[in-house]
């Protein structure tokens, strides 16, 4: 989870003597004794200031353990005596990476953070596209782990789960493994074509072609009994007057017609008004029950946790209730609040919702399942986990925050500020949802495609 907090630049305000007339005086005099006093201010300002400055720089410097003496002491003999000039770049990028905490901490350059603040928003560039290499018989082929809603990959017609059997620039295509396909895409500026398909043999695989560009990632996709729909949207930017629907055809076999399956990748960009049009569109659908889908949802920004969890909180308050809290090391608590709860315009009191979650399913979305528990929206028997080859079936367990911090000069830290519990004050931080909690296990692959067990287990308990 992540919380946006800038340190904003301090501005020292102008600082003018006052100026008292004296009587008497010729308008030329007043003009230099007023100069002369203007100037006497300014350098006993200015020499206050540089006192206060080193002063201030001495005291944080000896403030500094032996260690940081000896690095500073270290890194100056090196710039003045290495035998040739010093990569500051890379120099600098290590020494950043030092910073690196935790998995969840960094610390970002100027250029970097741009970047990341731009994936948060859902603006991304590229094909949209991730791999993992999956061995079939005596063959490695790369397989479509994930294709990002509203990317080139994604217009193009990929879907997750699809093997890829060749791709190149032309007709003539090659073969190889995820590295290989990923350095073509990276290295061309042309159209790729890429054949693929869900049937391990190839029997059904078509070519694509995916030319990279500039996208807005959707996040949130819908499926009912009759057909399905996306988020699409013009350009890139925010959702409103910029995103449409779009009616896709693709209906689950076997789900009744009372029921909405709803897809939520993740909670960052607009994902908070896509999931707000979506309930929207399966209430009009006349469609009560809910499947949420959570699976390889990473989490995200605690804002957007909050919009999304005032609509699925079944006996919260109605004003500002308590979707997480943060606890800081200090011992201080803090509530994140939605605005409000609204959960009985999309559902009914007799509404059954269930989520299906895997290993990969970390940070807002566990939060997410925590609100709706312990406001009975869910019960931990209508959570649904993945369960691997080694018989485990988990939540991924991340119970821990990030507050970003900006540098005046555009660097940013990113930083592990706070555990995150759910509303009654659990934390699953190491642990995650289990089958301990009550959740149901189903052994399926990590990639599911045309086929997916899980989705397939709760149909057939829902009936």
């Amino acid at each position: 989870m992540k919380e946006e907090h800038e340190e904003d630049p301090i501005e020292e305000e102008d600082i003018k003597p006052t100026e008292d007339p004296e009587e008497g005086e010729e308008p030329e005099e007043k003009k230099r004794k007023k100069k002369k006093g203007k100037a006497w201010w300014f350098v006993t300002l200015a020499a206050v200031a540089a006192v206060a400055f080193v002063v201030g720089w001495f005291g944080h410097y000896y403030s500094l353990g032996e260690e940081v003496h000896t690095f500073l002491w270290g890194l100056q003999v090196s710039e003045r005596n290495y035998y040739k000039p010093l990569d500051e770049e890379k120099l600098y990028q290590d020494l950043y990476d030092v910073l690196d905490l935790d998995p969840y901490s960094e610390l970002f350059t100027p250029v970097k953070y741009d970047d990341y603040v731009s994936e948060g928003k859902g603006r991304n560039s590229g094909v949209g596209i991730s791999l993992q290499d999956t061995k079939v018989g005596t063959q490695t082929i790369p397989r479509l782990a994930l294709v990002a809603e509203g990317s080139p990959a994604s217009v193009a017609g990929l879907r997750k789960g699809m093997y890829v059997f060749g791709f190149g620039v032309g007709e003539e295509l090659q073969t190889g493994n995820s590295s290989a396909l990923r350095e073509l895409i990276g290295d061309v500026p042309d159209p790729v074509n890429i054949r693929c398909g869900y049937e391990q043999d190839g029997s059904d695989a078509q070519v694509f072609t995916v030319q990279r560009g500039s996208y807005q990632t959707a996040y949130v996709h819908y499926r009912d009994s009759e057909t399905s729909f996306r988020i699409v949207y013009k350009k890139t930017g925010g959702f409103k007057n910029n995103a449409e629907l779009v009616e896709t055809n693709e209906p689950i076999a076997g789900l009744d017609g009372k029921t909405a399956y709803i897809r939520l990748d993740e909670f960052s960009g607009n994902a908070a008004d896509e999931f707000e049009a979506i309930l929207s569109l399966m209430h009009e659908r006349g469609r009560e029950n809910l499947i949420l889908d959570l699976r390889t949802d990473g989490g995200g920004y605690m804002d957007i946790l909050c919009d999304i969890a005032s609509h699925l909180m079944r006996n919260a308050e109605k004003s500002h209730p308590v979707v997480a809290k943060a606890v800081f090391r200090s011992g201080r608590e803090q509530n994140y609040n939605a605005d409000g709860n609204d959960f009985y315009d999309y559902f009914t009191e007799n509404s059954k919702v269930y989520i299906l979650a895997d290993e990969n399913t970390a940070s807002a979305s566990e939060c997410l399942i925590g609100a709706m528990v312990d406001y009975g929206t869910v019960d931990f028997s209508h959570i649904y986990l993945r369960q691997n080859a080694s018989g485990t079936a988990r939540s991924y367990g991340k119970g821990i925050m990030q507050s970003t911090f900006q540098n005046p000069n555009g660097a940013a830290m990113k930083l592990t500020t706070a555990e995150i519990v759910w509303p009654n004050g659990k934390s699953i931080h190491g642990v995650g949802v289990t089958p301990n909690d009550g959740a149901i296990p189903v052994a399926a692959d990590l990639i599911w495609g045309n086929s997916d067990p899980m989705l397939e287990k709760v149909i057939e308990d829902m009936k």
